[in-house]
C-alpha cells in the first residue's frame, strides 16, 4: 500500500519525513499512537564494495528502528532494505545489505537524527535518560548503548571549546543542589538527634 493515491512515491511524505535517499512507501499508526513509518530506497544499479561488479538484487529485508518523536508520537523507522549478491564466484562479500549512514549505522537500534535528538534533549532540556526512553517508547539500555559512542567521541574532542571565551555556571541550578545538601545536612541531624535523645 503506497502513502499517497495515484501510486508511486509522495514527494510530500518524503519531504516531511526527511530521510535523504529514502523514500516513503507507508505511513501507520497503531492503538497506542506510534507512527511507523515504512521507507525504501528507490531501485538502482548497485555495486559491490568489495569488488566493484555489478551486483543482483537478492531478496529485502526489514530494519526495525526507533526515530526522534513526531507530533507528540513515539516513530519507528521500517526500513525495507534491498540485499544484493556479488555475481563474481571469487569475491569473498558474496551478499550484501544496502547501508546509509546517514540514516543508521549499521546493526544500529536508533536513527542517528534520534541520537542527536536524545542528545540535544539531554544538553538543552536537562532531560534524563529515562524521560528520552520514555518519549522514544524504548528501554534505557537501548537509548544509552546508542548515545553513549556519541558521547564519548564528543568528550575527546578538543575542539569542542573552540571559540569558547567564557564559561559560567547555571545558578540557580547551583543554589537549588546546595539547598537540597543543606536540606538533607539538617534532617540527618534531626535524626541524629532524635535517636540520641
Amino acid at each position: 500500500m503506497l502513502c499517497c493515491r495515484g501510486g508511486g512515491y509522495c514527494a510530500r511524505c518524503d519531504l516531511l519525513v526527511g530521510l535523504d535517499g529514502l523514500r516513503v512507501s507507508e505511513v501507520a499508526r497503531d492503538a497506542g499512537g506510534a507512527l511507523t513509518v515504512t521507507v525504501e530506497s528507490e531501485p538502482a544499479v548497485m555495486g559491490c564494495p568489495t569488488c566493484g561488479a555489478v551486483a543482483h538484487a537478492h531478496g529485502r529485508v526489514v530494519v526495525r528502528l526507533v526515530d526522534a518523536p513526531a507530533f507528540g508520537r513515539p516513530v519507528r523507522i521500517r526500513w525495507v532494505k534491498r540485499r544484493w549478491v556479488c555475481p563474481d564466484p571469487d569475491c569473498p562479500a558474496g551478499t550484501f545489505v544496502e547501508q546509509n549512514a546517514a540514516v543508521a549505522s549499521p546493526r544500529a537500534s536508533l536513527t542517528v537524527r534520534a541520537c542527536w535528538w536524545a542528545i540535544g534533549q539531554l544538553r538543552r532540556e536537562h532531560a534524563s535518560v529515562n524521560g528520552i526512553r520514555r518519549q522514544f517508547g524504548t528501554g534505557w539500555r537501548t537509548v544509552w548503548a546508542a548515545i553513549k559512542p556519541l558521547l564519548q567521541a564528543a568528550d575527546g574532542d578538543p575542539a569542542r571549546f573552540e571559540g569558547v571565551t567564557t564559561l559560567g555556571v547555571d545558578e540557580h541550578i547551583v543554589r537549588h543542589e546546595a539547598l537540597l545538601f543543606r536540606m538533607e545536612v539538617r534532617d540527618l541531624h534531626r535524626l541524629a538527634v532524635a535517636a540520641a535523645g
